[in-house]
């Protein structure tokens, strides 16, 4: 079953953050990216950040996310273009970070993650 979920930030390590974005999530990978431009049906709001990582930087994340953070902290306007033609969105999977400090844009002290079904 897809499940959609909509988030302050949608992540993208090395590029930065998307404001206003939904995804789509099937059996624990990303199947679609959209603007969040209003209210939709059976969007689960989540408070925090969603990063889209792939398998190796999902098995990287341990108590201490910080350095999948730290490659920038650029609020995007767009999907990166290389998500848009090279690299498939479907080879990615969703972690919500919560709780996120937005001033500095870094998990806060006691951020968990877990992975969205």
């Amino acid at each position: 079953m897809i499940k959609r979920y909509a988030s302050h930030f949608i992540f993208f390590p090395g590029y930065g953050y998307l404001r206003q974005y939904m995804i789509e999530a099937k059996d624990g990978y990303v199947t679609a990216i959209s603007p969040l431009t209003e209210e939709i049906e059976s969007v689960e709001w989540l408070p925090g950040v969603i990063a889209l990582l792939t398998e190796v930087q999902g098995d990287l994340i341990s108590g201490k996310h910080s350095s999948v953070f730290q490659e920038t902290s650029l609020i995007l306007e767009e999907i990166p273009e290389s998500y848009r033609k090279g690299l498939h969105i479907a080879t990615l999977k969703p972690y919500l970070f919560f709780p996120f400090n937005f001033t500095t844009m870094q998990p806060a002290d006691g951020t968990l993650h877990r992975l969205l079904p």
